[in-house]
């Protein structure tokens, strides 16, 4: 999963799993930028400006969420998806259960893909 720079990190000492997705902030980050180099009439600027404001009074969720929404729509950003191969996603599995285990205490198995064509 090299190219996706996806993992699922195990949570360790009381901390929970977490799932690290550098490649749609990476995306992200750069489609925002290319939306700042053709802003033209500085409506992209605008509504960054407007988000750090906010963020500055503390406004609630939803004023958040609503001023992001604006950003992504000015910048052109579709919704954060990633293609995965088979192979990526029988990785992801194996590293979710693999933080399950840590987690819970339980095992957790997953079939091998011998076992899936054998069914």
């Amino acid at each position: 999963m090299k190219n996706l720079n996806l993992r699922i990190l195990p949570g360790a000492l009381g901390r929970r799993p977490q799932l690290r997705a550098d490649r749609i902030r990476r995306d992200t980050l750069t489609r925002l930028a290319a939306a700042l180099r053709e802003d033209d009439d500085n409506s992209v600027q605008n509504a960054l400006d407007a988000l750090v404001d906010a963020m500055k009074h503390d406004a609630p969720d939803v004023e958040v969420d609503a001023l992001v929404a604006d950003i992504e729509d000015l910048a052109d950003m579709g919704r954060a998806v990633m293609d995965l191969t088979p192979g990526d996603v029988q990785q992801l599995a194996h590293e979710a259960a693999a933080a399950a285990n840590l987690a819970s205490g339980h095992v957790v198995q997953l079939p091998t893909q011998q076992d899936r064509r054998s069914a």
